[in-house]
């Protein structure tokens, strides 16, 4: 049932906790830095990089489910995602059907279950223990959140960028033809309606003084590093725990 699957998940968390320190990812990386001064950049500048991919997995609905896709740069710090999975008309076909998608079992914690035609549950975005023991808490809540709520700034206007135009044509299968699966599973409507929830400008223009530009943020964050959240994550990732 339910409850022994979720036991079952919150066991394998915890072995593989026991297994993998959250300082892996952060001694790979800062190793063959002699200088405090590099490891400081090499830490800001991924810290930037992981807050652009995380606005566009959630924002979008990007998923790589397999951590050998995120590549990091020792050099630079930079973050890149190689290969994005696709959004498969069978999977898409097994949602609507059944509210819920495949990998709800634990396999895919990625924006997962959909209610009413909204995604729900799961994680906004991958931020596991060695991410965040990395990036630090001032990195999260500073660099993070900054290039989080920039880009997301410049998303939202359609003058400089008409993300909802661009996700519909090229979601199209005169675009790219038939055979063509977006790795994309947000529709051009629901990604311009998530960049305006987290974009500065726009919660002030909505609340005025009352606005807290950075509630919307703070709650994903939240979800994203929740033991329950982190928990749910496929076995291919409990490495990056």
């Amino acid at each position: 049932d339910e409850e022994a699957r979720r036991e079952r998940l919150r066991q394998a968390f915890e072995d593989a906790c026991r297994a993998v320190p959250d300082d892996l990812l952060t001694k790979a990386i800062h190793g063959h830095l002699p200088r405090a001064v590099q490891r400081w950049d090499m830490t800001r500048q991924f810290t930037s990089q992981l807050g652009l991919h995380s606005l566009f997995c959630y924002a979008l609905g990007l998923r790589a489910q397999q951590p050998q896709c995120v590549v990091v740069s020792r050099s630079s710090g930079m973050v890149r995602f190689v290969e994005i999975e696709p959004r498969l008309p069978a999977l898409d076909s097994c949602i609507n059907a059944h509210g819920a998608a495949i990998g709800a079992t634990g396999e895919d914690d990625l924006q997962t279950e959909v209610s009413g035609g909204e995604i729900t549950g799961g994680v906004p975005f991958r931020l596991t223990r060695n991410l965040q023991r990395f990036a630090t808490g001032f990195g999260v809540f500073g660099a993070f959140s900054a290039v989080f709520g920039a880009t997301a700034e410049c998303l939202a206007q359609p003058q400089k960028c008409p993300l909802e135009l661009w996700l519909d044509y090229l979601s199209s299968p005169e675009a790219e033809g038939d055979g063509f699966h977006p790795p994309w599973r947000a529709t051009g409507a629901e990604a311009a309606a998530r960049v305006k929830e987290v974009s500065p400008a726009e919660v002030v223009k909505q609340h005025a003084r009352t606005a807290d530009v950075h509630a919307k943020l703070r709650s994903l964050i939240s979800e994203a590093t929740n033991l329950r959240a982190l928990q749910s994550m496929p076995p291919s990732f409990q490495g990056w725990v």
